[in-house]
């Protein structure tokens, strides 16, 4: 009896279709990992907008907060808050050097992305947020409330409304808008004072 060895071996048809099944997977897996990085990334940018928009809201709230009237004195007419499209400013009290210094927010815009920076005194100006700020608007509103057949002046508010829109400059990120109102304590406790 003669045995016959058979000869144990896949075809170029079995192979080329594990071939063809593992650049699907592989393809699917590829494609997945670069939309995984491309929203990653995305995400990681409009993190960043949010960040600063928000330490800068914090800085400016905690600077209005301490913003003090200042005794006018002859000879200096400058307003106690000044508000112009590309600057913000007034006196705030720093219990650093117990008394009231000038601080000014300045908006500058570019083309890259305008910037925010801040001075303090005669300190040097220090940059908030850099080529970010697509646009930046704030505006000064004083309100005053009379009881109805009252004989007192009221109540006088003073707010500063916010709005600011962020943007990264490279990327797909869609813009980030922050928009708020200020109501600064101390300036308002001063004007209500009888």
């Amino acid at each position: 009896m003669k045995i016959f060895k058979k000869n144990s071996a896949f075809t170029l048809v079995e192979i080329l279709v594990v071939c063809g099944i593992a650049t699907v997977f592989l393809a699917t897996a590829i494609m997945l990992f670069t939309n995984f990085r491309r929203g990653f990334s995305r995400s990681e940018g409009t993190a960043i907008l949010m960040q600063e928009g928000a330490l800068f809201v914090a800085r400016l709230r905690n600077d209005l907060n301490n913003a003090v009237l200042v005794p006018v004195i002859a000879g200096n007419d400058q307003a106690q808050l000044n508000s112009t499209p590309d600057r913000l400013s007034f006196s705030l009290y720093s219990s650093r050097e117990a008394k009231a210094l000038p601080v000014v927010y300045r908006y500058q815009a570019s083309e890259n992305g305008g910037s925010v920076f801040r001075r303090e005194g005669n300190d040097n100006e220090r940059v908030l947020i850099k080529d970010r700020v697509a646009s930046l608007t704030w505006q000064t509103e004083l309100e005053r409330f009379v009881e109805p057949d009252s004989t007192s002046s009221g109540t006088v508010r003073l707010s500063i409304a916010l709005d600011m829109q962020l943007e990264m400059q490279t990327g797909s990120e869609k813009p980030f808008l922050l928009k708020t109102s200020i109501f600064p304590a101390r300036l308002n406790r001063q004007l209500n004072v009888p």
